[in-house]
Order: C-alpha cells, then sequence, then structure tokens
C-alpha cells in the first residue's frame, strides 16, 4: 500500500462499527441459551489496570435482527448492509462489565433482550412467513401482527427500597419500558400492562376493518427520570394526530394540488393560506385519533398514573419527540428533542433501480431539518394530583436544537438549571442509505469501499454546550452561557480569520459521577463524534445550509469535513453561580482527549472509586467503547479504554479487548455498585397481558402465541 493511499485508510470512518455479534456469554444458571461462559477481558499492551475500580457497568446496543445479513456459520451480523436499515434497528442487547473481583479478573455477560414480539418475530421468520416482520427505517414492523419493542437505547436504575436493592429498567423510544434481572439480564415485565398504555396513532395500529394489533405502536422516551426522594418514575405516553403526520408533508401536498388547480384554471385566485385551510379541513375530516402527551408516574408496585398535559387549554403537540425528559425536585421538563420522527423513515429497503429512484423522490419531496430551536414544558410536581386529568405546562423556548441534556435536581428559588448539548445541524434521526448515492459512485466512493450504511450522518455545523437558568415561575430563561466557536474561547469574530474550535463537533454521550443526580452538575463528560468525510451527504447538506444559527460558512465546512476533524472526549467544567463574576463565561473545557485519527469514542461512564478518594464529580474513571478499523482486525475492532477521570489529556490509563468481543454501535450506559437477582413481586404474566388482543385475531395467529410465544414466559413469577 503506497503512503498516501495508507494515509487516506487512517481517516476513515472505522468500519468496524457496522457489524455486531448475537452470540450471548453467560453462566448456565443465569442463561441457559448462552453457548459461552463470560468473556474474561484482556488488558492490551500490559498496561495496569487500576485496583480501585469496582461495581458493574451495563451498555446496551441494537444488535441486528434474526433476518440481518451475517457471517456463514457465525453469530456476526451486518444489521445495515441493506443501504436502508440505520444501526439503531434491531433487538437489543444488554453488555455487562464486571469489576467486583479484579484477582479474578473483568469479565462480560452478554443477553439479548427477548420480550414477547422477539420470540415473534424469530418464529415468523421460520415458519409463519404471512406474519414476517420487516424493517421500516427506524421502525422493525409486521403488517399483521404490528410493532416491534426493540429496547436497545438507554438504561434506568431504580432503587424504591433497601430490600428491593437496585432495579433496572431498558427503554426505548417506541415501545413500554421494561424492568431486567440485573444478575441474570433476563427481561422480567413490562411497566404497564398493554391496556395503560395508548398507541401512537391507528394508522399503525391496525389494517382497516381489523381488530389492533397484538403488537402496538407505542411512542415513550428513551430517558425516564426516576425521584429517590419521592420514589416515584416519571416517563411518558404519546401520540401523533393523522394531521400531524401529515404535516410533514404538506408543502408537497400543498404545491401538488396547486399546480392541479393552476392548470385547470380553477379557483386560481384561490392563495396559499386557503389551500393550507382547505387541506386541513379535508384531513380533520379524517382524523379520528388527535394527539396528546401523557405523563405517567410509577410507584414500581402498582398500576400507572397518568395526567393528560395540556398548553394553552389544549392538548399539547410534540412535533418530533420527547427523546429525554428532565426531573427537579419541584418540576417535570417535557422537551421536544432534535430527534425527528418522519413519515418518509417508514421507507422499506428496496433492490429495484426503479424503486430505488422513486424511494430517493419521495424521501427528498416529503425530508425536512429539525426544528432549530427547542421547546421545553415545564410542569408544577404539585400539579399532579391523584384524580386530576388534565395538567397546563408553561412553555420556554431556547435557541438551537439537542437531543441530550441533564438538568440540576435542586431549583432554588424555582431556578431550573439545563445543561444542554446543542447539536446544530446535526441531524441523528437521519443515516447513511443507498439512495443517497448515485449508483456509480457506490463502488468509487471511500477507495471502492461501500458507503457506510446505516451510520448516523456527520454534524454540519460547530454544535455548542449550553447552561440555561431558567425561572420556573416566570417561564423565562434569565441566564445563558455557551461555549465558542472558536479555538481560543474568545466570544465574537473578529476581522482576521479565526480557527474553529476542533473540540465541539456532534456531542453524543455524557457521563457524570452520579446514576441519581441530587445535587449541581459541576463535571459533565461528553464524547463527540468528530467530522468525517464517509458519513457525509449531499442530501443532508442541502437541507442544513440554510441553518438559522449557522457559524461555519459551507465552503468552510466542506474543507473542514474533507481534512477531517478527530473524535474527542472532554469534560466540560461548569462553575458555581455565586463564584461567577460580570460577563464571565460559566462554562470551561477543562481536560480533553483526541483519540487517533481513524478512532472513534462512543458511550463514556463514569465510573467512582472504590476507596480513598474525595467523592468530587471527577473523583473516578470513565470507561468508553472505542472503535478502529475493520471487523477484521484481531480485537474486531472493538476496544474499551479506561481513562483517569481527573486526568483525560494523559490518555488511557488501560485498554481492554477479546478476540470474540464485537460492539455493534453501543448507544447508552450505567453503572451499579452491586447486582443481585431480582426480589421486587411487580410482575405482568405475558399471557394475561396479551389474551384480549390475541382472542381478537384470526386463528393462526391464536396459533403463533400459544405454541411460539407463551411457553417461553410459563416459569414467570404470578401477577402483580
Amino acid at each position: 500500500m503506497n503512503l498516501n493511499k495508507k494515509n487516506s485508510e487512517k481517516k476513515k470512518f472505522p468500519r468496524s462499527i457496522l457489524s455486531v455479534s448475537r452470540e450471548e456469554f453467560g453462566l448456565p444458571k443465569d442463561n441457559p441459551d448462552a453457548k459461552s461462559l463470560p468473556l474474561q477481558l484482556l488488558v492490551k499492551d500490559e498496561r495496569t489496570l487500576p485496583q480501585d475500580l469496582h461495581g458493574h457497568v451495563f451498555i446496551i446496543s441494537a444488535a441486528g435482527s434474526v433476518d440481518s445479513h451475517r457471517l456463514l456459520e457465525s453469530n456476526i451480523v451486518f444489521p445495515s448492509s441493506d443501504g436502508s436499515t440505520p444501526f439503531y434497528n434491531g433487538d437489543g442487547i444488554v453488555y455487562r462489565i464486571d469489576f467486583d473481583n479484579l484477582e479474578q479478573g473483568i469479565f462480560l455477560t452478554t443477553r439479548l433482550l427477548k420480550t414477547p414480539c422477539y420470540y415473534a418475530d424469530i418464529a415468523t421468520a421460520r415458519c409463519f412467513p404471512d406474519f414476517k416482520f420487516q424493517n421500516f427505517g427506524i421502525m422493525r414492523m409486521s403488517k399483521k401482527l404490528g410493532t416491534r419493542n426493540q429496547l436497545n437505547t438507554g438504561f434506568l436504575p431504580m432503587k424504591y427500597s433497601e430490600e428491593e436493592g437496585e432495579r433496572l429498567l431498558v427503554t426505548w423510544d417506541m415501545g413500554r419500558p421494561y424492568e431486567i434481572d440485573t444478575k441474570t439480564l433476563e427481561i422480567v415485565t413490562p411497566v404497564g400492562w398493554n391496556e395503560e398504555w395508548r398507541a401512537m396513532n391507528p394508522l399503525l395500529s391496525r389494517l382497516p376493518f381489523q381488530p389492533d394489533f397484538c403488537f402496538k405502536l407505542v411512542h415513550s422516551s428513551a430517558h425516564p427520570c426516576f425521584d429517590p426522594k419521592s420514589q416515584q418514575m416519571f416517563t411518558v405516553n404519546c401520540g401523533w394526530s393523522v394531521l400531524t403526520f401529515m404535516a410533514q408533508s404538506m408543502q408537497f401536498i400543498i404545491s401538488v394540488i396547486k399546480d392541479f388547480y393552476n392548470s385547470s384554471k380553477i379557483f386560481s385566485n384561490v392563495n396559499r393560506t386557503a389551500y393550507k385551510y382547505i387541506i386541513k379541513r379535508v384531513f380533520k375530516k379524517i382524523n379520528v385519533f388527535d394527539h396528546y402527551v401523557d405523563l405517567i408516574a410509577w410507584d414500581g408496585k402498582a398500576q400507572l398514573t397518568r395526567w393528560n398535559i395540556t398548553y394553552n387549554d389544549k392538548p399539547l403537540q410534540i412535533k418530533q419527540s420527547i427523546h429525554q425528559m428532565g426531573l427537579t425536585e419541584n418540576y417535570v421538563l417535557l422537551v421536544d428533542t432534535g430527534f425527528k420522527f418522519l413519515l418518509e423513515e417508514l421507507l422499506p429497503a428496496t433492490t429495484n433501480k426503479i424503486s430505488k429512484k422513486m424511494k430517493k423522490i419521495v424521501k427528498n419531496l416529503i425530508d425536512y431539518p429539525q426544528l432549530p430551536d427547542t421547546d421545553i414544558y415545564i410542569i408544577k410536581r404539585t400539579d399532579l394530583k391523584p384524580g386530576k386529568k388534565n395538567i397546563e405546562a408553561h412553555k420556554v423556548v431556547i435557541p438551537r436544537e439537542t437531543t441530550h441534556f441533564l438538568v440540576d435536581f435542586k431549583n432554588p428559588k424555582q431556578q431550573i438549571t439545563l445543561h444542554l448539548a446543542h447539536i446544530c445541524a446535526w441531524d441523528t434521526a437521519e443515516w447513511i442509505r443507498d439512495i443517497d448515492f448515485d449508483s456509480t459512485d457506490e463502488t468509487t466512493l471511500s477507495n471502492k469501499q461501500p458507503p457506510m450504511y446505516g451510520m448516523t450522518v456527520g454534524p454540519l455545523d460547530i454544535s455548542r454546550m449550553g447552561c440555561y437558568v431558567i425561572d420556573a415561575e416566570k417561564a423565562k430563561v434569565v441566564r445563558s452561557d455557551l461555549t465558542s466557536v472558536y479555538q481560543d474561547n474568545s466570544p465574537g469574530q473578529q476581522k482576521e480569520k479565526k480557527e474553529f474550535c476542533q473540540y465541539t463537533w456532534g456531542p453524543a454521550l455524557y457521563a457524570y459521577q452520579d446514576n441519581q443526580p441530587t445535587r449541581k452538575f459541576q463535571d459533565i463528560y461528553w464524547s463527540f463524534f468528530g467530522c468525517w468525510e464517509d458519513i457525509f451527504t449531499e442530501q443532508g447538506l442541502k437541507m442544513y445550509a440554510p441553518y438559522k444559527y449557522r457559524e461555519v460558512p459551507v465552503p468552510e465546512l466542506l474543507e473542514l469535513t474533507k481534512k477531517g476533524i478527530k473524535s474527542n472526549l472532554l469534560r466540560l467544567h461548569i462553575k458555581p453561580l455565586e463564584s461567577v463574576k460580570e460577563g464571565e463565561n460559566r462554562l470551561e473545557i477543562q481536560d480533553i482527549y483526541q483519540f487517533e485519527t481513524g478512532y472513534f469514542v462512543n458511550s463514556p461512564q463514569f465510573i467512582p472509586r472504590k476507596a480513598g478518594g474525595d467523592g468530587s464529580s471527577t473523583d473516578g474513571y470513565i470507561m468508553c467503547v472505542v472503535y478502529h478499523g475493520t471487523d477484521e482486525e484481531p480485537d474486531n475492532g472493538n476496544q474499551i479504554w479506561i481513562f483517569d477521570a481527573t486526568n483525560l489529556k494523559q490518555g488511557p490509563l488501560c485498554k481492554l479487548w477479546h478476540p470474540q468481543l464485537n460492539f455493534g454501535i453501543t448507544v447508552h450506559t450505567t453503572w451499579l455498585p452491586k447486582i443481585a437477582k431480582r426480589t421486587a413481586t411487580y410482575n405482568i404474566p405475558v399471557e394475561e397481558d396479551y389474551q384480549d388482543l390475541v382472542a381478537q385475531q384470526p386463528a393462526e395467529i391464536q396459533e403463533l402465541f400459544e405454541k411460539e410465544i407463551y411457553p417461553h414466559f410459563k416459569s414467570k413469577n404470578p401477577s402483580v
């Protein structure tokens, strides 16, 4: 390989992220499906493992589906190789890394999250072809059974009592959360009965003149909240009206009808507003399901408590998603996050060239950028009273979009402090697809390697980290601090050309000192994507070139993208408000580690020191997943790195790996000090949960449940 080609290869986004193992590793007594014992991770380069590591790190990821392309006679699959499926469509898999017995070693246990719809997916792929599931963008659906709940995004630790110990939820945006056993990693129970959750929309919940699907589409939050003081878990159940769905393609519909009217010279004097009004009236007539947002509380024992949230005395309408929620001692925050759910995401994979062209035309017509501002709805917890149905929220709008954020639990003087990662012109709901490229491009890009199908598109502007103080009673931002866009941290553009900061491109995931923060945040660790030429698309640039808050001019953006910006891990320090001088910025990037070109960091997790530390927000370690190269590397291009949280810039203290370790793209993490068999009694039996829905179905579906689903859950605990 010549030097230029070798350097070019090093600049590529690591392709190792495109494959994942579905193999389960565990003790036979904990997981009968595990074919191998837990993996004992190896320490790379004879580095020293910190001896005050302890507890257990949980990582979650999507692991493809039963019909994903795979290596022959292997559990290694390539979920996105069809050119249409995003990496976050796939069965959830949990990885647990145990640091509780360092003398014997560090062990990795894995388990697929096997919900009832998981077993339906397996069975229909084998012997019920008419009911088979298929990937449609982020979702996996069966035309007769409904939508998969894939549980592949996040965790929520909960501790209701000392006797029960730590309980753990696994979550996804498009389904009910489930509780798992922290020791066996087995699915135990959903949160709430089927009948306690409302479908997102009837168009995706049943066929015309047919009963409801057994697996209805539920829109919840991937990041519910838990208050250890009041011992309440909060989440949401959201619905979209037909009109809300159609509004996404409203401009296209308007233009088609207008062209028709103009060509026929009928109503040629009708203006745009009139067209829009007419169309809305038409869809209102067929709209049998209005939008809604229900806030849900759960005490870990009984039925869910819910309140319908209103704004300006009307049902609250979320335009994108509530991917994450916030909780303080007196308020619940519902945030319309920049993870949009689109009609174009429901376009199936195609192999026919004509179908691909049509799919591309449709996608480009109805696709649109995420909202450039963040709507935050504030709900008083004192309003959340039993028996009350409707709760009015107050709205605050913060410039620039966000997907992930943190909030201080304390809200002195009714002031809420929010820590937002502004994903500026970075659309994490868009991914690389075959229709993004001409057929001639697919074999010429990236040195004749196919594009990074399934991977999230890269950022198209520099991002900002923000800290905001909100007067909750007045619904008003009273203070805002942002990181600089310039390398020298200067606040504004000078006459001379300045270098843009290379550290804040694509803020992805966070880590912090405490699972259940009941104090002010002082230090937050963030992983950043960087900027990569091979996850750039022309369609993305077309949508975001006119971005409202653009900092980097498009020509310079293209230059930076071609050159590449490295992935990094940093610590953002938030100065206490009382210590900040007038005009001083509260935010300071105090510690950074930039990864080598061609390396990508994800899923950071804070691990506190076992003993002897000061308990501060930097007293511990940061563990993260690191990708490099391809899956043909000895370590499959996957490693686990551990940093000293007080000194990221010195590099990793050690790197862990195993020849059988093969992550897909991991997502969120959590840390627990101990694990144990679950003792909580709350449990919803599968057969009782589905019996009313199944009884309405044809005989074949009833047979499917009786023979292929219910038997896997016969030994579960009795009903709550």
